[in-house]
């Protein structure tokens, strides 16, 4: 199973060499992590209200993305 954006966003939060990496490189780390193509063309062109779309769901916790 592919790792989608949103796990890697997660995993952001609870993983501080994830995060590191991320600072340092957040393209070349989230191809390592899996992610597809569209997705990493997301971080690439930091499309925040497209990222902010994909966590839009009401019915869950709200999430403040700020990376």
């Amino acid at each position: 199973m592919a790792k989608s954006i949103e796990d890697f966003l997660v995993e952001l939060d609870t993983n501080s060499k994830l995060m590191e990496a991320y600072k340092s490189d957040p393209v070349a780390t989230a191809k390592k992590y899996g992610l597809s193509s569209e997705e990493v063309k997301i971080i690439a062109d930091q499309d925040w209200d497209e990222l902010t779309k994909r966590f839009d769901d009401t019915s869950k916790t709200i999430r403040v993305i700020s990376y």
